[in-house]
């Protein structure tokens, strides 16, 4: 299904751990080389300034392109420009396919601006032939469709986070559909489909045929972890439910089941860092982390404690002394926590595959040598003997 090379990504894979070794000095630079060799990857990927610029470069292209043929066909109506964009993604796609497989890019840029052209133009070919008058879901499902094909096509990262987020929106929009009643489970199923997506994305990563897809799954355990917080979040519950659904609540009004989103609110980050350091696994931890923020903003936002200034101030001042204290902890590495920086931990968890392929590096690259003590006539060697007997 995957459009590129499986050996080729498997040689990445591989040159990029080396690379991480010979930077932790964990192997020479003529072993580093040697694996290289061994294991090469015919794939263009640029760096990542590079890439920037061709992606501005790829995007300014299709743009003009379509801005070219739409002042030509601009009497045809808006038939025409259903038709260009139809034309313009199924292009923009074809031209991908064309760019990865003859022209060997992979993450260079150029896919991944027609990429996004693709399911742009589409999408707004979708949009015309049903005069925007189409449910929120119809689009939801279009993009999710769109979103998903290209993460197994391409292994794209960002399309992953739009297949999430448009999943998470034929949800919403679904029970918007279904009625008032509907409408009171919106929350609890955004967090039970977040759930879902995270714990199906964590069995998939540890299965060898989707190793392809390990950075893509990992960016969906992020976003499922940060959906089902704000699914339970206070504030984003009783926002949301006061805009949308028109419940007018005032200043000090509580919704529904209110104490329940408070709760899920303070114990689902502390869960996820509690979870993150009995399984090391440092997503849940990061994700945590960064979500404690969340509970100060939620708190902060509806009972303040202390002026703005004053509770930065003080957050800041205890979040330093915390990372200080902790930092100081782990200089001795503690409980299978250190507190060197993870390109240490990758380079020494690489060390394994290092090992094993320098091994069939240098079985396959030695050559028997031929024996210089073999008995020859009048050479020093043979003291005037011959070869045979």
């Amino acid at each position: 299904m995957i459009a590129y090379n499986s050996q080729s990504l498997d040689n990445v894979y591989v040159q990029e751990q080396a690379g991480m070794a010979k930077n932790a000095d964990c192997i020479t630079a003529e072993e580093y080389n040697a694996i290289t060799t061994a294991y090469p990857a015919d794939l263009y990927t640029p760096n990542p300034y590079m890439r920037i610029g061709i992606f501005i470069l790829t995007a300014i292209i299709l743009l003009f392109s379509f801005g070219l043929f739409c002042l030509l066909f601009m009497a045809g109506g808006e038939g025409a420009f259903a038709f260009l964009c139809m034309l313009f993604g199924a292009g923009s796609y074809g031209l991908a396919e064309y760019m990865i497989r003859e022209k060997k890019h992979y993450k260079s840029g150029a896919d991944a601006a027609l990429i996004w052209g693709a399911g742009i133009f589409l999408l707004s070919a979708l949009g015309i032939a049903t005069d925007a008058d189409a449910p929120a879901w119809v689009w939801c499902f279009a993009a999710l469709i769109l979103s998903l094909y290209f993460v197994l096509r391409f292994a794209d990262v960002s399309m992953s986070i739009v297949a999430h987020l448009s999943f998470l929106g034929l949800i919403f929009s679904g029970c918007v559909e279904l009625g008032n009643i509907a409408k009171l489970i919106i929350p609890f199923m955004v967090m039970l489909a977040s759930a879902a997506v995270y714990f199906l994305s964590v069995k998939l990563i540890a299965v060898h045929t989707y190793r392809h897809y390990k950075k893509c799954l990992q960016m969906l355990q992020v976003c499922a972890l940060i959906t089902l917080y704000l699914g339970g979040n206070y504030f984003v519950v009783r926002e949301v439910s006061n805009e949308m659904f028109n419940m007018d609540l005032q200043p000090g009004q509580d919704i529904p089941g209110g104490w329940f989103f408070w709760i899920l609110t303070v114990t689902l980050p502390l869960l996820y860092i509690y979870a993150g350091i009995r399984r090391k696994d440092r997503i849940l931890i990061c994700v945590g982390l960064v979500l404690v923020a969340g509970i100060v903003y939620t708190i902060r936002y509806y009972h303040s404690v202390a002026p703005l200034e004053v509770a930065m101030t003080l957050g800041g001042l205890a979040m330093i002394g915390i990372a200080y204290a902790v930092i100081r902890y782990l200089k001795t590495p503690r409980h299978g926590f250190t507190e060197a920086s993870s390109d240490e931990r990758h380079a020494m968890e690489a060390i394994q595959i290092e090992s094993l392929v320098i091994a069939q590096t240098m079985s396959h690259a030695a050559t028997p040598q031929p024996n210089q003590l073999e008995f020859g006539g009048g050479t020093g060697g043979g003291g005037g003997a011959s070869g045979d007997y």
